[in-house]
């Protein structure tokens, strides 16, 4: 099967694949009470992006991050919220 992506412009094709990430990866987050922290390479992964772009968003402030000494962890129920709400701008 062929999708054409001709004529949609880079903008709404991130939003679109942003919602499918999120659309997809809400139930599976939702099921665990507890925060599950996750390091740079697992979180670009689940977020379906580069792990260049994921240090990006997180030095642009657009995305949360903590450090457990000083291994940088995700918390991937609060990195896809802030994605819907727009962290993933097209760089």
């Amino acid at each position: 099967m062929r999708t054409e992506i001709e004529g949609v412009s880079p903008d709404a094709l991130v939003a679109l694949i942003t919602q499918s990430v999120v659309t997809k990866l809400t139930p599976m987050i939702e099921q665990s009470r507890d925060p599950m922290l996750v390091p740079p390479d697992e979180m670009a992964r689940l977020a379906g992006i580069s792990r260049p772009h994921l240090d990006r968003l997180r030095a642009a402030g657009k995305i949360p991050s903590i450090l457990v000494g000083r291994a940088r962890r995700y918390e991937p129920s609060k990195v896809i919220e802030a994605l819907a709400a727009g962290g993933a701008d097209h760089e």
